[in-house]
């Protein structure tokens, strides 16, 4: 029904179309027509004058006379000459015939060369223009002072022997214009012409005829895109547009075609209702015949329905049942249809399979608590960690992706002024990499003595952790021996992403590796740098987790360039403050579904 209604509404949209353009080129052709046989007159006349010249004033006069009771749409008619070109010693003369008012067979003569002192035709509009340019020309409709009778003039020039004589003008009356638009148009559409200028000459609706333009109608109403109409039509464009009416919001179609005679433009409008008003009412029909089949179909399929669903109410309750918490449900010995009586039995088995499920992932989930309460033990948890310590400050944070992580950090003294610490991510996730991860924390801590440099104890760690690394686990660490009273840092990056040194000004300095994984080569020593931290400087050490952060809107990663602008412009923050709002920006940007393990490491040598 919805493609057959948009395939009704398409053909009366290209019917109305069609009509629209017969209509509109008829009616041209005939405003058109009748204003080519009004401009003959003059022409014709003016064509008389240039090749035979009338020396008699009444001569003048019966012609024009004549001319306007043959030709009663015309309201008046001049011969005007130039100075000095109708007789010798005439300076000027200018005689024209007017009606009293339209239709009027009273007919007043005069001289327009006669009318006052003040009065120079040879500089009206409709003498001067022509004599520049040469050419007949159309006014711009006007109203009559006297009469208030909307009318144009045409001047024609009469040239003789190549030099111009005078001009033959006319005025024309446009009521009938407007009676034949009115008198014309069908049944809810509606014919309006327009000047040169946009001016309505003719419109079916009074108030808009010789008063506004529709340039001015879209200002008053606000409908700005009359504006773009208004252009295309002056533009001698021809064309079909969709519109909002000029008095209201009613959307209607809108055709328009020139008129080469004069320069003006004829429209012709239709509301879309009417144009879809045979669509609608097939609607109309279809969606009664649609509502009487569903109300007959809806009370067959209750019927029908009641009797097939009470097996299905059987099981419904039954969920109902284990929906509230009762794993010892049944559906129970009914009989049923038979793949309903299957869809029971699958329910049963399912109710005893699903109790034994959750009882073992509750037991699972209860020793995956247990194992993170212990892994966490191995962690420091206790924060400020030295507090009689203010050399320095130190703050490290562990986040675990699921219930055990991969990651650690640990820091104690070796010396009574030497702090080791260490920051290390193990490959993998859950149980696999918490154990290894145990077994890394455990090495560290056993190797880590006083009389041993960096160097020696990962160098110890890793033949410990390779030796029979069957699954080829592996660990990034970085570890580091930090005098407390000189700021000096000797420290070995294992694999792991570089730490950076913030300085007081702001610049970053990374800590790059100095050596491969641990535990993934056997027999290989690492080296060693030192660098110094300076008073109010800050070390920031960090898993992957915090570079590898996933926005998966954007399908990017946190990278490191947004992780060294947000610590430069926190860096005179507290420890504590520096790892939250790292933490808290990595996971706003992954929008809460982190996919590693996120640990953070921040030391600040402290003004002594």
């Amino acid at each position: 029904m919805a493609i057959d209604i948009r395939s009704s509404r398409a053909l009366a949209v290209s019917a109305v179309e069609i009509l629209l353009q017969e209509l509109i080129a008829k009616h041209a052709a005939q405003v058109d027509g009748h204003f080519s046989a009004t401009a003959q007159i003059p022409k014709t006349l003016a064509a008389m004058l240039s090749v035979a010249p009338i020396h008699s004033e009444e001569h003048f006069e019966d012609i024009i006379r004549e001319i306007l009771t043959m030709s009663p749409n015309l309201l008046c008619l001049s011969i005007a000459f130039e100075p000095n070109e109708f007789l010798e010693g005439v300076e000027r003369f200018a005689p024209s015939i007017y009606r009293v008012y339209p239709g009027s067979n009273v007919l007043i003569s005069e001289n327009l060369a006669s009318i006052n002192e003040n009065y120079d035709y040879t500089q009206r509009d409709w003498y001067r223009i022509v004599k520049e340019t040469g050419q007949a020309s159309w006014s711009e409709p006007y109203l009559d002072y006297t009469t208030q009778v909307p009318m144009c003039t045409y001047s024609v020039p009469f040239i003789r022997d190549g030099r111009f004589i005078g001009v033959v003008m006319i005025d024309v009356g446009l009521d009938y214009i407007q009676e034949t638009v009115t008198r014309t148009s069908p049944e809810g559409a509606k014919y309006r012409l327009l000047s040169a200028t946009g001016r309505f000459i003719a419109a079916a609706e009074p108030e808009l005829v010789m008063k506004e333009t529709i340039f001015s109608i879209a200002e008053k109403t606000g409908h700005d895109h009359l504006i773009e109409i208004g252009n295309s039509i002056l533009q001698d464009d021809e064309g079909i547009v969709l519109y909002n009416g000029i008095f209201n919001n009613r959307r209607a179609y809108l055709t328009y075609a020139p008129l080469p005679i004069t320069d003006w433009h004829l429209t012709v409008s239709i509301p879309t209702e009417q144009v879809l008003a045979p669509v609608y009412a097939s609607v109309y029909r279809r969606v009664i015949h649609f509502l009487v089949a569903f109300v007959v179909i809806f009370f067959v399929i209750i019927i029908v329905a009641g009797r097939l669903t009470m097996p299905i109410k059987h099981l419904a309750a039954f969920a109902k049942e284990l929906a509230a918490g009762n794993l010892d449900a049944q559906v129970g010995n009914v009989r049923l249809a038979r793949e309903v009586d299957q869809l029971a039995n699958t329910f049963d088995t399912m109710v005893v399979n699903l109790k034994s499920n959750i009882e073992h992932r509750l037991v699972v989930e209860g020793e995956l608590k247990a194992a993170r309460k212990i892994q966490a033990s191995l962690i420091p948890r206790s924060f400020p960690p030295f507090p009689e310590r203010k050399e320095f400050e130190l703050h490290a944070t562990n986040e675990p992706v699921a219930f055990i992580a991969g990651d650690f950090f640990d820091f104690f003294f070796i010396k009574p002024d030497t702090l080791a610490f260490v920051i290390a991510d193990v490959s993998g996730h859950g149980v696999p990499a918490a154990l290894f991860m145990a077994v890394s924390r455990t090495a560290i801590r056993t190797f880590a003595v006083a009389d041993q440099s960096p160097r020696e104890i990962i160098d110890r760690v890793n033949q410990v952790l390779s030796a029979d690394n069957d699954n080829v686990m592996f660990v990034t660490i970085f570890y580091g021996h930090y005098n407390v009273n000189t700021g000096e840092l000797t420290y070995v990056n294992a694999g792991h992403d570089p730490p950076y040194i913030v300085r007081g000004d702001g610049r970053l300095e990374a800590l790059p590796a100095t050596g491969p994984l641990v535990a993934a080569f056997e027999d290989i020593s690492y080296e060693e740098q030192t660098v110094n931290l300076d008073p109010g400087d800050l070390l920031v050490a960090y898993t992957d987790g915090v570079t590898e952060a996933h926005s998966s809107r954007d399908n990017i990663l946190y990278g490191t360039e947004r992780l060294e602008q947000l610590i430069r412009e926190n860096r005179n923050e507290s420890v504590v403050e520096i790892c939250n709002r790292i933490y808290r920006a990595t996971d706003d940007f992954a929008r809460h579904e982190s996919y590693d393990d996120v640990t953070l490491l921040v030391l600040r040598r402290n003004w002594s």
